[in-house]
């Protein structure tokens, strides 16, 4: 059994547009149980319920959003050490869908990615993981969470335009965080723009903002924007959207499986574009190696 999850809002409703296609289409392999959101976050829910029925794919129509919860929902399951982990097969729908760039997955091609599911082509990736919550592409703290923050006001735009018109909006008036980050034995202190641990390349839709990054090598790409003045950000940004800011002397970059965050009051953080708050003043980014199963070329 094929179990279809449906986020009907990802992407401003372009998720429901798709959804009776890649229905069709996946009914040729088999039978397809569909499963649609009722809350946010609720993929999660649905692919544990699918596993429990016996699915041997989990179908995602959404967004990176929609792909993070249903992800944790496939992990809360391989906690069950007697469990067949089940792969994750994505139809991209949502805004930036910047993890499927980095998966090479043709997500937004339904006969495509439906002819991957019937050849059972399968890939194992890497998963991050910022204060115990799961993240497939990347994880950040600082400008991107004011972004979002924004974003989630915005009306008028949708998909990278919308990104990239708010992130140009609170570049200038953005101050940053106070936080010593500490990872591959060094120590970085002071206030901080923006940080990201990466796993894939693409973020915020339009940014490169981690050429080095891999899916499968058991590190993340860790980049760091110092305190830039507002006057220096719009070029170094401009150049995330060709990769070419790691040169930049306001920018870092390493890679690790393990960092520290430490600040005077738990901050808020994002994973695949999806905002949480921080439990305590301490957050720890980890991996976990090739620990979930997708769908891929």
């Amino acid at each position: 059994m094929i179990a279809l999850v449906v986020n009907p809002r990802a992407g401003r409703g372009r998720a429901r547009a798709r959804a009776a296609e890649v229905e069709r289409a996946l009914h040729s392999l088999g039978e397809v149980r569909r499963y649609e959101t009722a809350a946010a976050g609720d993929e999660r829910r649905c692919a544990r319920e699918a596993c429990a029925a016996g699915a041997e794919v989990v179908a995602v129509v959404g967004g990176d959003g929609s792909v993070h919860h249903a992800a944790r929902g496939l992990l809360d399951d391989m906690n069950n050490a007697s469990c067949t982990p089940v792969p994750l097969a994505i139809f991209a729908a949502g805004t930036g869908n910047d993890y499927v760039k980095s998966l090479g997955t043709p997500s937004h091609d339904v006969a495509a990615m439906v002819a991957c599911v019937a050849r059972a082509n399968m890939r194992q990736v890497d998963v991050g993981l910022i204060d115990d919550v799961p993240f497939l592409n990347a994880a950040g703290l600082g400008f991107d969470v004011e972004v979002l923050e924004r974003l989630q006001q915005e009306r008028w735009l949708t998909g990278t335009a919308a990104y990239v018109v708010t992130a140009l909006r609170a570049l200038l008036g953005y101050d940053g965080y106070r936080a010593v980050i500490e990872g591959v034995g060094k120590r970085y202190s002071g206030r901080h723009l923006l940080t990201v641990f990466a796993n894939g390349g693409t973020f915020g839709g339009a940014f490169h903002i981690a050429p080095q990054a891999c899916l499968d090598d058991g590190e993340l790409a860790f980049v760091n924007f110092g305190a830039l003045a507002p006057w220096a950000r719009p070029a170094v940004f401009v150049r995330a959207t060709r990769g070419t800011h790691l040169s930049q002397a306001a920018v870092v970059h390493e890679s690790g499986d393990r960092f520290s965050i430490v600040s005077d009051a738990p901050l808020q953080f994002e994973a695949d574009g999806e905002l949480y708050r921080a439990r305590r003043a301490q957050l720890v980014v980890t991996l976990r190696p090739r620990a979930l199963t997708v769908v891929a070329p």
